[in-house]
C-alpha cells in the first residue's frame, strides 16, 4: 500500500471528495479529536484497567471523524453513546467538599487530567466550527459529557491511591 500521495506538500488535503487547505477549521478539529484518541491509546497501554473503556471511547471519536469528514451520516451518532458515559460516571460518586486536584505525584491521575484537558480543547474547536457548520447536537452532548467522565475517574483514581496511601 502507497501511503505518501505526496499531493499535500502544497498545504492541501483531502476531505469531502474536495482538496482542501491544512489550515481550514475542519482539519484542526480533526487533528484535535485524533489527539485525543492518541491519549486514549496511551492510557489504555499504560493501565490496562482503563483499557476497554478507552477502547469504546476511541470508536466513538472515530465514529464522529467519519461523520465531521463527511463518510458517515449523523445518524449514525446516537445520544445511547452519552448515556453511557453518564451511566457510567453515576457509578462513581464524589463527595460535595471535593475539590479541584492537581495530581502531583500520580502518573495516571496526571495523564487522565491530561486527556481530561484535551477534551476541552476539543469542545472548544467543535463549537468554533459549529459556527461554520452545524455540528451535530449528539456529538457535541457527548464531548461535552467525555470531558466531564475524565474528570470523574479522574478523581476515582486519585481518590482511589490516597486512599491506599493513607492505609498503608
Amino acid at each position: 500500500m502507497k501511503v505518501s500521495t505526496k499531493r499535500g506538500d502544497t498545504g492541501t488535503t483531502s476531505i469531502f471528495g474536495n482538496r482542501i487547505e491544512k489550515t481550514s477549521l475542519i482539519i484542526e478539529v480533526l487533528g484535535e479529536i485524533d489527539t485525543c484518541i492518541a491519549e486514549c491509546i496511551l492510557l489504555s497501554t499504560k493501565w490496562d484497567s482503563e483499557s476497554s473503556t478507552a477502547k469504546k471511547i476511541v470508536e466513538d471519536l472515530n465514529c464522529i471523524c467519519a461523520i465531521l469528514a463527511g463518510y458517515s451520516p449523523a445518524s449514525e451518532f446516537t445520544d445511547d453513546k452519552t448515556e453511557w458515559l453518564e451511566q457510567t460516571m453515576d457509578q462513581d460518586s464524589i463527595s460535595d467538599s471535593f475539590q479541584f486536584v492537581y495530581p502531583f505525584g500520580n502518573e495516571k491521575v496526571a495523564t487522565i487530567n491530561h486527556l481530561r484537558t484535551t477534551v476541552r480543547k476539543v469542545e472548544r474547536v467543535l463549537y468554533h466550527l459549529n459556527k461554520e457548520q452545524e455540528v451535530p447536537s449528539s456529538i457535541l452532548r457527548y464531548i461535552n459529557r467525555l470531558s466531564d467522565f475524565w474528570f470523574v475517574i479522574g478523581c476515582r483514581e486519585y481518590l482511589n491511591s490516597t486512599t491506599k496511601e493513607n492505609a498503608i
